[in-house]
């Protein structure tokens, strides 16, 4: 039932062996997320390879180095396969440096014209960049849906994203004991914007926290969202699916 909007299958080791544990944890489908050229090609011939994974395609933007939007020609090649879903991840990253401020928001924006003219989704990288990402979409005014992945911000925050008409993803973060504001956060957000994800083999959720994640924790991001919701975890799960299916056109 439940669909892990995105992993990074590419990074997971045995495909195969993935697939099967999720199934046996009904986590039915995932979204394989990619970072730069090489990960968007294995993530295609996976996508193409097993019926339970999808593919995204893109350029992360800490992954643009010496890339020159030339290199973009290769994403939309690779966008048109049946089973690509969605551009991403692609977005703005001052983590570390907003030394390149200009040349991410260049790719981030070539990028959006891919989902566009492809009438693709798009996920959204935004770490220490959500006041930039906001400013973005606002005049860049997307006309295809987008989603704001491993949201960590404030209701304020969330509340800018959704007016812009941003769906919101999260995190075994949601998880974490010191997590209350994120959960008070998942709350405030209407269930029909929401989507879950791992983001594997990153931020493991508890009981997993500190190892290697794997989709098929999902789960746990599903009994989390549930008991936040105070909802059942059939009818939550169920919800959270069909805003997957209805946001990745599955």
């Amino acid at each position: 039932m439940l669909i892990d909007t995105h992993a990074h299958l590419n990074s997971l080791g045995d495909t195969r062996k993935v697939i099967t544990e999720c199934i046996e944890s009904n986590v039915t489908e995932v979204i394989s997320v990619s970072t730069d050229i090489t990960s968007s090609i294995h993530n295609i011939k996976i996508a193409n390879e097993f019926d339970e994974v999808y593919s995204a395609v893109g350029i992360h933007p800490c992954d643009i180095g010496t890339l020159n939007l030339m290199d973009l020609d290769k994403i939309e090649e690779l966008s048109i396969d049946s089973n690509n879903k969605a551009i991403g991840e692609i977005g703005l990253d001052f983590y570390y440096s907003k030394d390149n401020e200009d040349q991410q928001s260049l790719f981030f924006d070539r990028q959006v014209e891919i989902a566009e003219r492809n009438k693709l989704p798009f996920i959204i990288h935004s770490r220490e960049s959500y006041k930039e990402i906001a400013f973005f979409l606002k005049n860049r005014k997307p006309t295809t849906n987008f989603v704001v992945h491993c949201f960590t911000g404030n209701k304020k925050d969330a509340k800018v994203f959704l007016d812009l008409g941003s769906y919101i993803s999260f995190t075994g973060i949601i998880t974490f004991k010191k997590s209350n504001e994120l959960r008070e956060v998942v709350d405030y957000i209407p269930t029909d914007r929401i989507m879950i994800e791992t983001d594997s083999p990153y931020l493991s959720p508890e009981p997993n926290r500190g190892k290697d994640n794997h989709p098929r924790n999902l789960v746990y991001i599903a009994e989390c969202l549930s008991l936040i919701k105070k909802e059942e975890y059939l009818i939550i799960s169920e919800k959270i699916r069909n805003n997957t299916v209805k946001f990745f056109k599955l």
